[in-house]
């Protein structure tokens, strides 16, 4: 009995086939080859799965991850570092209000993360009389935390949509600040030894203010 090869099998489930040589390949399933019909339906599987991943559409938060990754690793590639990604501890935002108070004046936005014993404590506020923001913020070792003292001398880059937007060092109480144009996707790499920390920050919710 002649078997047709993987690629003709192939091309039988794609469609492609001349309608001379699919009806001889259909011939040859009807005939039970047991063989053939094993590689039909796992072309066909395939097929299946490939139109499923095309129509997929990940998570807008997962994507946002996976896209912030790419500058942030290229960077610490370059300064020989490992990217690690900090844990969000505290977000201001997600505690209840009363209501009305956010109807008034904008309200600075309190975050903090976390890796290991570094801690960021980061304060996001807009300007109303502008479309500026600032961005303030301090790198503490959290078992020194209590001498108020921070990681003075650590490079801090702040990066949106893949573009490095400013970078600085922090001062002898490591605190650093940035001000800049309202923007989205807004990162921090913070070099620490052999780390680059990463921190993502969450767009600041204009509604809110």
């Amino acid at each position: 009995m002649k078997h047709f090869s993987l690629t003709e099998w192939a091309d039988f489930v794609r469609g492609v086939v001349i309608p001379e040589q699919r009806a001889s390949m259909q011939k040859h399933l009807d005939e039970n080859c047991s063989r053939c019909n094993k590689t039909v339906q796992l072309w066909t599987s395939l097929a299946e799965f490939s139109r499923q991943e095309t129509a997929y559409e990940p998570p807008a938060g997962a994507l946002r991850i996976a896209e912030s990754y790419l500058l942030p690793f290229k960077l610490a590639s370059r300064q020989g570092r490992a990217l690690q990604l900090a844990q969000l501890t505290l977000d201001s935002f997600e505690r209840p209000v009363l209501e009305g108070i956010r109807g008034f004046d904008p309200i600075p936005r309190q975050l903090m993360y976390q890796l290991g014993d570094v801690v960021v404590d980061l304060r996001l506020e807009p300007n109303p009389a502008s479309n500026l923001m600032v961005l303030a913020g301090q790198v503490v070792d959290a078992q020194s935390q209590e001498d108020g003292l921070g990681l003075a001398g650590i490079p801090v880059s702040l990066l949106s949509k893949g573009d490095i937007v400013f970078e600085i060092t922090t001062n002898e109480l490591g605190e650093f600040q940035f001000s800049f144009e309202r923007a989205e996707n807004l990162e921090l790499l913070i070099g620490i030894e052999s780390s680059a920390l990463l921190v993502l920050i969450p767009d600041f919710d204009v509604g809110a203010a």
